[in-house]
């Protein structure tokens, strides 16, 4: 399952369970309908992945798309929200082979204050790595 909102800050993603193939082509398909920032302008993007499983060799495939479509519709931030030591290697490989991993903080959501932390780093740009 996947959600696509905008907030006050950019956007914010939500998937959950076990995504095939399939189903990440429909949330690819949605961001293009869902993410429509200004002309010129750019926007962070929370990603929730709390409560998703690692995505198998063709899903990631479309996860690939998925972000370089946010990257070129000018995502300057990325959060990604995670909940197991596998998805954030797995989100952390896909971050190098997009280029976005200069941009993305993987945050553990068992960290207290995790909502808090990936907020100050999409909206002021406070690295989640600096003490609090």
């Amino acid at each position: 399952m996947h959600r696509i909102e905008a907030t006050k800050y950019g956007y914010k993603v939500v998937l959950e369970g076990f995504l095939q193939r399939e189903e990440v082509g429909q949330l690819l398909e949605t961001m293009k309908q869902t993410i429509k920032p200004e002309k010129g302008s750019s926007f962070p993007l929370l990603m929730d992945l709390r409560n998703s499983r690692a995505f198998p060799a063709d899903a990631r495939e479309m996860m690939k798309e998925a972000i370089l479509f946010c990257k070129q519709a000018g995502m300057e931030r990325n959060a990604v929200v995670l909940n197991s030591a596998i998805a954030t290697l797995q989100a952390r490989r896909l971050g190098k082979e997009t280029g976005i991993d200069r941009w993305a903080r993987y945050i553990d959501a068992s960290r207290p204050g995790w909502e808090k932390v990936a907020l100050d780093w999409l909206v002021a740009a406070k690295d989640p790595g600096e003490s609090h």
